[in-house]
């Protein structure tokens, strides 16, 4: 009696088997188009006839194969055949590098391609840098690391250098390494200064920095103060740090805002980093979180162009038309605040500070309706400056 041959696949004992026509089976590692288990054609990875499933090595990379042997074909974090676990492409490989996974970045190890498990700057696929947490997370905002303090941008994810940053109210200054060192805050003086005033006075004989209006927009016609590049000039020749304010008559509508941003931040003249605020005292809607909306959305504007935003106005009108809290959820310590003493004095009584959070300049006289004092509490005049 002739003995049967086995043919296609054969479940053994330890797995499915594809025995060819003629009852043999391919020797050494192969990926092939073979008749499904159940229906059409597919394509297999077998090794010496055997479907190999889990993750497999294949033409000098690795590749994940399901329990039925078909590639596992969409972006997956999987546990494999040893009990680790894996980053699934959506073409079946096992991935290394910086990855994409359920709405945040984590990195993978290129030599064991297992999750990192420990905190390290490491080089990404594409050549930048990022730091990576214990588990296995690229981390942002204030990282320790070998004895110093760095700053990881929470949208890009990459060291800030060169630039000021402020971190639960404690202000830092990062070097060209990124190293961070606290900037302790310092008091200084200044004045503000529109068309009304064209030359720049010392008026505390110890002013250090000046703020200038370029222009404005009221419902939407935009029109600029002429004397802002004689200001800007007058700054640089005093030794000065010079910055930008203006007129923000635009309520609660982001189009005007944009549209008087687009047209202001090119033509600013201070460095970046500097100080660009919004005065907010006169058309406000009777919309409190649409008015808020609107300068949350020029103040992300003035960020993304690479300035320090701050909004101006005064405690009451704050009060009546903003939501000073979420301004100060995303802007912290971006208030400028102002409430005036009695008296021409020129220097700030206290008495008169119109308590509330986030003020980091206080605008605290208009000095007999002839020119507006202020006083930096924090130190913010110097962004752009250091």
């Amino acid at each position: 009696m002739v003995k049967a041959i086995k043919t296609g696949w054969q479940k053994e004992k330890d797995g499915y088997v594809f025995y060819e026509a003629d009852g043999t089976v391919k020797s050494g590692r192969q990926y092939r188009q073979l008749p499904d288990i159940n229906a059409p054609k597919q394509y297999y990875l077998t090794e010496d006839g055997k479907m190999l499933t889990g993750i497999q090595k294949w033409q000098g990379s690795f590749w994940f194969f399901n329990n039925d042997g078909t590639l596992h074909k969409k972006r997956d974090y999987v546990k494999s055949q040893w009990g680790n676990y894996y980053m699934i492409g959506e073409n079946g490989q096992v991935l290394s590098g910086v990855q994409k996974w359920q709405g945040t970045y984590y990195y993978f190890e290129p030599m064991t391609f297992l999750l990192a498990n420990k905190q390290e700057y490491v080089k990404s696929q594409w050549g930048t840098w990022y730091m990576v947490g214990k588990d296995g997370k690229l981390m942002t905002g204030l990282v320790d690391w070998q004895g110093s303090k760095y700053y990881f941008d929470p949208s890009s994810y990459l060291k800030v250098t060169n630039t000021d940053v402020t971190v639960n109210g404690v202000n830092y200054h990062a070097d060209a390494n990124g190293v961070l060192s606290e900037v302790k805050a310092t008091t200084s003086y200044g004045g503000d200064y529109s068309k009304y005033q064209p030359s720049l006075c010392n008026n505390t004989g110890h002013d250090s920095f000046a703020i200038s209006q370029i222009g404005g927009s009221i419902n939407g016609y935009i029109y600029e103060q002429g004397t802002y590049g004689s200001h800007a000039q007058q700054a640089k020749n005093n030794g000065w740090r010079f910055h930008t304010y203006i007129w923000m008559q635009t309520g609660s509508n982001q189009g005007q805002t944009q549209q008087m941003l687009n047209y202001f931040l090119p033509r600013l003249q201070q460095p970046k980093g500097a100080i660009v605020a919004l005065d907010y005292e006169a058309g406000a809607s009777g919309n409190v979180e649409a008015n808020t909306d609107n300068i949350l959305a020029g103040m992300r504007q003035i960020k993304q162009a690479g300035y320090t935003p701050m909004l101006y106005s005064y405690k009451p009108y704050l009060l009546a038309h903003v939501d000073i809290n979420r301004v100060l959820a995303e802007f912290p310590n971006s208030i400028w605040d102002a409430g005036y003493q009695t008296g021409l004095s020129v220097w700030p009584n206290y008495n008169y500070f119109p308590s509330m959070d986030g003020v980091a300049i206080w605008q605290y006289s208009d000095y007999g309706g002839q020119q507006d004092l202020n006083v930096d509490l924090t130190g913010i005049t110097y962004n752009g400056y250091r």
